[in-house]
């Protein structure tokens, strides 16, 4: 299942339990019944439709991340550094792949091109991070790291600190 698809039932759950308990309370309270129909029509409107606007304005930030384009990211806010890699096996890529993965998530990896995308956890106060990672022939890394949501200040920082990050995990 899609990141943005478990995202957008994520929040709509969130809103079904706040709905569902605020039902009982006006139910042991006031001894009010919703009947099926409004309850329906009123969590659609509350519930539903806020978490899918809020999802659709990062769509496109969160559909990168597990699409197989091989091409790096245009999006606001990201920040892009080349460092360095010198593996100590025979498959360089492997080893970044498996150093990255113990850090964030992965995913969308291609072990033929040498391209890896990864993302931080999305929680309720903070979206969370996309990156991109290229590994040329030379042992060149190319990394693009960009915040989901742009606008933030806080996810600004964390572009500057992940960058910091990958630099020391690669020079291990």
């Amino acid at each position: 299942m899609k990141f943005t698809v478990r995202l957008f039932i994520y929040w709509v759950s969130i809103f079904l339990i706040f709905f569902i308990g605020i039902q009982i309370v006006v139910y042991i309270l006031w001894k009010m019944r919703l009947e099926p129909w409004q309850g329906t029509l009123v969590f659609l409107i509350v519930g539903v439709i806020p978490p899918a606007i809020i999802t659709s304005f990062f769509y496109k930030r969160l559909d990168y991340m597990e699409s197989e384009k091989l091409d790096p990211p245009s999006f606001t806010g990201q920040k892009k550094a080349q460092f360095q890699f010198k593996g100590r096996t025979n498959q360089p890529f492997d080893e970044i792949l498996q150093r990255v993965d113990r850090q964030w998530i992965i995913s969308f990896s291609d072990r033929k091109n040498h391209v890896l995308k990864f993302r931080t956890d999305a929680r309720m106060i903070s979206w969370g991070l996309g990156g991109y990672l290229k590994m040329e022939n030379d042992g060149n890394v190319v990394v693009i790291v960009y915040p989901i949501s742009p606008r933030s200040k806080r996810e600004k920082l964390f572009v500057n600190q992940t960058l910091r990050l990958i630099h020391s995990i690669l020079n291990r």
